[in-house]
Order: structure tokens, then C-alpha cells, then sequence
């Protein structure tokens, strides 16, 4: 159970430390003071989306921790062993979250930064708030069968999963006979086609690299009389007459007689010697170059029709030559495959067949688990009703088989008869606000003892209700109290009058700054906020909220 809940800097929430108490709890206030903050405040410990927006005004972050003490033998402890964390003696459980201003969101469990998934799957054990998004789902009937198989155990929950991966298995096999059957409705063309372009591509018997090194061959046929004239003329000018091989040669040859006179000169003329190598070679490269170059217009013309050829290609199956080859084994491959067809086909019938007869049968077995599931809610939906005022509705669970879909072929509805002698009818279209918000309550207390959660928040259950009804759904409240903790959002005094701990939610003004706040009642300060919540003449009021006081005292 929420034993603490610490907010700082939240919306209008300064710094708040709220202790609940372990059976029913309640928040009152007039509207707009703030209760919503709270509510939101709680979310994020389940792991709601954190927004910048939450954060105080002038702050960099918000921050909000929530402490529950865990009870012995709860479930919840042996995920918390398998990921890391262990419970000290006092079986205390901190969950903490800050937003910041940069965006940066932290999840921590007991002081350890956590992944926001797992934090979201251990504060989902531990509480739930059951708000105005769970009126819209019961008033929507397609939400009905969700609701119906959150009710199913673990092996409920893994069947599900199996008809979903058996409809998603068919599905494919499905897809993929419909292609081939599309293909093969224009085999015979699409055979000839698929040859034509192989052939095409194979005829042109593709190197990889074939284009860079016609692009490169062409370029110097474009260009041969320019590198002829070029070689020509610079292995006459290093190796001609009068060249620079000559004259090298003759500075080697006169530094050769000097050089005993000094070690440089002989330095200088082995470096000379070193040139005259390399003219020798670079002159021979260039002559044998320029002896070679033979224009040759038959080569040009053909590099320029295999040019033309490769960027016809190019176009019609890829942008490079790799692509064109790819190309060609992925046709080559469509090709087999329409050339052996009808084996394929076949095949893929009967693992289409297969794949959907065991989705049906999973199919088939899980609405009858629904409907065993459906039986014990109808019969658990009335126990509860009897409890609140309903004594005499008949609640049922319609069945109507659907197209298939992942999630079976079971189209389900929630029915009622709110009184003795009328037919079922939908409940999304005949049940009265109360008669809605009462129903909520009822699969709500069903669903929290199903999931074993130690706290349940309800934010304004009794919308919709009052007078005697009102009364009813508190003694049912504190009666549910007495094995979960419940903490409720309220602007019922009957509901406020049975609480153990009741907090006041005010909004106050400082230096023009507005602060939301909460305080603990004493019994006197509860007297007077119940007198303001009946309303009305101020001596009747309060005399009235003083007798509820002393009646609820007596039990």
C-alpha cells in the first residue's frame, strides 16, 4: 500500500508530503483546488508520460516518490528479486520519478535508476486509478471484450498471445498464396518477360567494373593526339639532343673532377647521378608510351556502342552494374519459382489450410475460456450490484461470433436489465450515469482483488450519484477498504464521512503566487468540511455533518 507520497514542484504543488492510511483515505475541495494535481502526481509513479508542462513554474524539475510497504507473500516480490531488488526487513518499496525542464526523465526504485518499462510493470502490481477513462471504456462497447479478458489469469493471457501468433502465421501464408495466384494468373507472359530481361542481361556478359574502365579507355582515345604530342615532345626535352640528360650528364662529369677538393661536391654529384636515372627511366616510359599509341577508330567506335549499350542497361534495371546483376539473379530466382509454381502452390495451400485450422482451434478454445470467464464476472458482477443499491439487475455477458482477427471471432457486450421484468439491453446505451458508475465500482473491486493490488484510487466514483445511492457506494468503499487500501477523490460527504483519514485540498495565494495544499482534518476541521460539502443553511449543515460524524464513530 501508498504509505507516503512526496510531490515537489509539480504544476501548483510547491512541497507536499501526504501519509495515508492503510484502509480508505479521501481528498475533498472545492473544485479547481487542485485535487487533479494529485492525480496526476500518482500517474507518473505508474508510469504516465512525463511532460515538462508538470514542472513548477520558475523550477528546473519536478519530483515525485511514493512509498508502499509491500505485504508478506505478495507477488510482486519474486519479479522484484528476479531484476535485483530485495526487500529489507520493513518491506518498504520507494518509487521515485523526476522530470526536468531539458527533457530528461529518471525512474528510480529504491534510490536505483531504472528503465521507465520496468518501473511501469512494478507500479502496475502495486496501484491502480480508476477515473473517467474507465467510464468512457465501459460506455464503449468495443472495448468490452479488452475488459472481459483483462479478467483472464496467466494461461488465459498465454493462450491469447498463441491466437495471435496463429493469426499472424495464417495471415502471411494467406498473403502470401494471394501473390502467387496473382502471378501465376499471368504465368505464361510473365515467364517470357522474365527470360527477355535475363537473356538481355547475360548476352551483355557484365564485368563489375566494366563502365569505369571504358570511361577511362575513352578518354584517352579522345584525347590521343594531344598525350602523343605531349610524350613526343618531353622525351626529347630529357632525353633528345641537347637535353636535359645531356647536361646533367656534363655536371656529373666536371663535378667528378673536383670532387676530392671538397666531400660536398661528391654529395651533389651522387644526387645528380640519382636524376639521370630517373630521366633514363621517365624517357624510356614516354618513348615506349608514345610508340604504342596507335588511334584505332573501330576500339572508340566499339567502347562508345558498349557505352551506349551499359547506360541502356542502366537504365532499365539499376543504376550501376552491380545493380544490373542483382537484378538479373532476382528475376532468375521469380523465374524458378513460376517455372515449379505448382509445387509452390500447393505447398503454400496447405500451410495456409494447416496454419488456419490451428488458428480456429485456438480460436475455438479461447472463446470458450472467455466464456467461462464471462460466467464468473456475470456472477460476481451481481454479488457486487447487491451491495450497491442493484439488487435487482440481471448483468450478462453477450456472445456474437465476428470476422477473425488476432484476437479470435468473438464480438462481446456487456448486457443489463437495471429492473425486474425488462429485457437485456446494452449497457453502453440504457445505463443511467449512477447505474454506469456503479457497475465501474463493481468490475473495478473485481479486478483489483483479481490482480492482487495492494491500492486503489478512485478519482469522483460517485459522478452521476446521490441520495441513498450515494450511501451505498461508501459503505461499499469502506468495506472494500478493509483488505486493499483505497484512496478516493470525492465531493460526496457520505463517501468523505467514512474515511479513516480525510485530506482538504485548498488553493492559496502568496505574494501573487497560487499554491495548491493539502491538510490533514482533525475532527472538528472534518465537521466543517462536510457541512460545506452538504451545502445549504450553515447551523443545519454543520448540525448535519456533526450527527454523520457520530454515526459513522458508532459503526
Amino acid at each position: 500500500m501508498l504509505i507516503q507520497l512526496s510531490i515537489q514542484d509539480f504544476a501548483l504543488i510547491d512541497q507536499l508530503n501526504i501519509e495515508f492510511s492503510d484502509d480508505l483515505n479521501v481528498l475533498t475541495g472545492e473544485t479547481g483546488a487542485g485535487k487533479s494535481i494529485i492525480i496526476d502526481a500518482v500517474s507518473l509513479l505508474l508510469g504516465a508520460r512525463g511532460q515538462s508542462e508538470f514542472i513548477r513554474t520558475g523550477k528546473d524539475k519536478a519530483y515525485i516518490q511514493g512509498t508502499f510497504l509491500i505485504p508478506p507473500e505478495h507477488p510482486l516480490e519474486d519479479d522484484l528479486q528476479d531484476t535485483g531488488f530485495t526487500l529489507e526487513e520493513d518491506r518498504l518499496l520507494i518509487l521515485a520519478r523526476e522530470i526536468s525542464a531539458n527533457g530528461r526523465n529518471v525512474c528510480r526504485i529504491n534510490n536505483r535508476i531504472v528503465t521507465l518499462a520496468l518501473f511501469k510493470e512494478i507500479a502496475g502490481q502495486l496501484i491502480n486509478i480508476y477515473g473517467q477513462h474507465d467510464f468512457q471504456a465501459l460506455s464503449q462497447a468495443e472495448k468490452h471484450r479488452d475488459i472481459l479478458d483483462s479478467l483472464g489469469g496467466e494461461d488465459f493471457q498465454k493462450h491469447l498471445h498463441e491466437v495471435e501468433a496463429a493469426y499472424t502465421q495464417w495471415k502471411k501464408y494467406e498473403q502470401e498464396l494471394n501473390k502467387l495466384e496473382k502471378q501465376l494468373a499471368n504465368k505464361v507472359e510473365r515467364i517470357d518477360f522474365l527470360k527477355f530481361q535475363i537473356d538481355e542481361i547475360v548476352k551483355a556478359n557484365l564485368s563489375e567494373n566494366e563502365d569505369e574502365e571504358i570511361k577511362q579507355e575513352l578518354a584517352l582515345l579522345d584525347n590521343w593526339e594531344k598525350i602523343f604530342s605531349v610524350t613526343e615532345a618531353s622525351y626529347d626535352l630529357l632525353y633528345g639532343h641537347d637535353s636535359a640528360y645531356d647536361k646533367i650528364s656534363q655536371v656529373v662529369t666536371g663535378l667528378n673532377e673536383i670532387k676530392h677538393f671538397d666531400g660536398e661536391f661528391n654529395q651533389i654529384k651522387d644526387n645528380l647521378e640519382s636524376i639521370i636515372y630517373q630521366i633514363e627511366e621517365s624517357a624510356r616510359f614516354l618513348k615506349n608510351y608514345s610508340e604504342k599509341m596507335d588511334f584505332q577508330p573501330e576500339r572508340k567506335e566499339y567502347l562508345q556502342e558498349r557505352k551506349y549499350l551499359l547506360d541502356k542497361l542502366k537504365r532499365k534495371y539499376g543504376g550501376t552494374i552491380k545493380e544490373i546483376i542483382d537484378f538479373q539473379k532476382k528475376s532468375q530466382k521469380e523465374l524458378e519459382e513460376l517455372e515449379n509454381s505448382e509445387v509452390i502452390l500447393e505447398d503454400i495451400k496447405e500451410k495456409t489450410e494447416q496454419s488456419k485450422k490451428i488458428y480456429l482451434q485456438l480460436a475455438e478454445k479461447l472463446s470458450q475460456l472467455r466464456k467461462n470467464i464471462a460466467l464468473n464476472l456475470e456472477k460476481q458482477i451481481i454479488e457486487q450490484l447487491q451491495e450497491l443499491a442493484m439488487s435487482h439487475t440481471v448483468f450478462k455477458v453477450d456472445f456474437k461470433k465476428i470476422d477473425y482477427s488476432a484476437k479470435g471471432f468473438d464480438n462481446i457486450e456487456f448486457l443489463i436489465s437495471p429492473n425486474p421484468g425488462e429485457p437485456l439491453k446494452p449497457l453502453a446505451k440504457i445505463a443511467s450515469g449512477g447505474e454506469m458508475s456503479r457497475i465501474m465500482l463493481a468490475l473495478k473491486v473485481i479486478l483489483a482483488n483479481k490482480d492482487n493490488l495492494t491500492t486503489i484510487i478512485f478519482d469522483e466514483i460517485d459522478s452521476g450519484i446521490g441520495g441513498r445511492i450515494v450511501v451505498k457506494v461508501a459503505e461499499k468503499l469502506k468495506k472494500v477498504a478493509q483488505k486493499q487500501q483505497v484512496i478516493c477523490v470525492t465531493h460526496s460527504p457520505h463517501i468523505a464521512n467514512l474515511a479513516s483519514e480525510h485530506f482538504r485540498v485548498l488553493k492559496t495565494i502568496k505574494n501573487n503566487k497560487t499554491f495548491t495544499q493539502v491538510e490533514v482534518l482533525n475532527e472538528e476541521q472534518r465537521v466543517e468540511e462536510l457541512a460545506r460539502m452538504l451545502g445549504g443553511e450553515e447551523e443545519v449543515t454543520n448540525q448535519h455533518a456533526r450527527e454523520m460524524r457520530k454515526k459513522a464513530k458508532q459503526g
